[in-house]
C-alpha cells in the first residue's frame, strides 16, 4: 500500500455516497477506500467550513504524508469567490497538497452531465431521450437536483447518490466542473 492517505472532506453525506461509487473506478491500485483514503463527511458548508482549519492544523502531524481533497457545492456563490475563501481556509504553516473543487451548482449537476447513466440506474426516466435539448449542453449551469427531480420522479439526494455513480461514463461526461475534479485529483495523485 502506498503511505500517502487522500483525506476528502465533503460538505453533506450525499457526497461520500456519490463518492463510494465513483472512487474505485478513478483511484489507482495502491489506494483503497477506507485504508488509505478516507472520505470524511460534514453536517453542511458551516459544518465543513468550520473543520477545514482545524483538520489543515493536525494532519501534519499524524506521522505520514496526507493529500487533502475538498469538495463543495457552488450553489448560488460566485465560484472564484467561493474557493478563494476555501483556499484561506486551508492556509496554515504546512505544505500539504490540497485540491479544492467546487461542483457548479451542485453535485446533481454532475449526474446530469451523463444522462445515460441516470437512464440506466432509474429507467422509468427515460432521461437520454433528455440528451438532445439545449438546456443539457452545459448541465453545469442547471439547477441541479431540481432538474434531476424533473426528470427522476421521487428522487431523494442520496438515493441518487447510490444508484448512478456505478452506471457513469467518466471519460464522457458533459459537466465541466465534473471533468475538472477528475484532472484534478489525477493530478493530486500523480504529486
Amino acid at each position: 500500500m502506498n503511505p500517502t492517505v487522500i483525506e476528502i472532506l465533503t460538505e453533506e453525506v450525499s457526497m461520500e455516497i456519490f463518492l463510494r461509487g465513483l472512487l474505485p473506478k478513478i483511484l489507482p491500485n495502491n489506494y483503497a477506500l477506507d485504508e488509505n483514503c478516507f472520505i470524511r463527511p460534514h453536517e453542511g458548508k458551516s459544518d465543513l467550513r468550520k473543520s477545514i482549519p482545524r483538520k489543515m492544523k493536525v494532519y501534519p502531524h499524524f506521522g505520514y504524508p496526507i493529500k487533502v481533497v475538498i469538495l463543495h457545492d457552488q450553489d448560488s456563490n460566485d465560484c472564484k469567490k467561493l474557493k478563494a475563501e476555501l483556499v484561506e481556509l486551508t492556509k496554515n504553516n504546512s505544505e500539504l497538497p490540497v485540491l479544492i473543487r467546487i461542483a457548479c451548482r451542485e453535485l446533481e449537476n454532475w449526474y446530469l452531465g451523463d444522462l445515460e447513466a441516470i437512464e440506466k440506474a432509474f429507467p422509468e426516466s427515460k432521461a437520454s431521450k433528455q440528451k438532445n435539448r439545449s438546456k443539457f449542453r452545459n448541465p453545469d449551469n442547471l439547477q441541479g437536483f431540481d432538474e434531476l427531480r424533473k426528470i427522476v420522479n421521487g428522487c431523494s439526494q442520496t438515493g441518487a447518490a447510490r444508484e448512478i455513480p456505478p452506471f457513469m461514463n467518466i471519460e464522457n461526461n458533459k459537466s465541466e466542473s465534473f471533468n475538472q475534479f477528475l484532472k484534478g485529483f489525477e493530478k493530486l495523485l500523480s504529486m
